[in-house]
């Protein structure tokens, strides 16, 4: 049977993220992005979960920005918002471009 995961995309809070999708046969993994940016004393999150083919766990964290890509193989094993605190860098880029559009939009 196909692995099935909880996904979502650049939900603001985990408990907005348990959408049970039923994966493709291709897919191996369910992946957690979590990223979230403190400025000011004004933080934002975003929590995306996938599944995948190949996922590369990893974090980093600079400037008040901080990003982490969690990996699992069973199904609906990404239930928590971060597993493992670590990253993919293709991933912190659209995460991050996301989260600054987001800053812009709530700072007008």
């Amino acid at each position: 049977a196909p692995l099935k995961c909880y996904t979502c995309t650049s939900a603001t809070s985990n408990s907005n993220c348990m959408t049970q999708t039923n994966c493709t046969a291709t897919d191996t993994s369910c992946q957690t992005f979590l990223g979230s940016v403190s400025v000011l004393g004004v933080s934002a999150t975003s929590i995306t979960k996938t599944c995948t083919t190949s996922c590369t766990a990893g974090g980093t964290s600079f400037a008040g920005v901080t990003g982490s890509v969690s990996c699992c193989n069973t199904d609906l094993c990404n239930v928590s918002g971060a597993n493992g605190v670590k990253y993919s860098f293709p991933a912190l880029g659209l995460s991050l471009g996301f989260l600054l559009v987001l800053l812009r939009s709530s700072a007008q």
